[in-house]
């Protein structure tokens, strides 16, 4: 069992894999869902929610992502600020441990 199949790196990819889907499928689902049960009723403002809610989700999934701690240190492998830009780091922001 080789080092990037450690169970940090597994949590890793999981991780992000819930932050894409969520952010490419979720965009879809969600506005097929709205389209037919909430525009023929309510509009262009029948969106409005599932909208917000899909943001609120691929905010929460991606700060989660954000959250991962380095299997090297243990502490935070990406910086805190801007939220989710910093996950286009490829080291660790405290021991330098390259992402793989």
């Amino acid at each position: 069992m080789g080092s990037a199949d450690t169970p940090n790196w597994i949590d890793y990819r999981r991780r992000a894999r819930i932050f894409w889907c969520l952010l490419l499928l979720g965009l879809g689902a969600t506005l097929a869902t709205a389209s037919v049960f909430l525009v023929e009723r309510l509009g262009l403002h029948g969106l409005t929610w599932p909208l917000l809610g899909w943001a609120i989700a691929v905010a929460g999934s991606g700060l989660h992502w954000q959250a991962f701690r380095c299997p090297r240190c243990s502490r935070r492998f990406f910086r805190r600020h801007p939220p989710l830009l910093a996950l286009r780091a490829t080291r660790c922001v405290n021991c330098m441990l390259p992402k793989e």
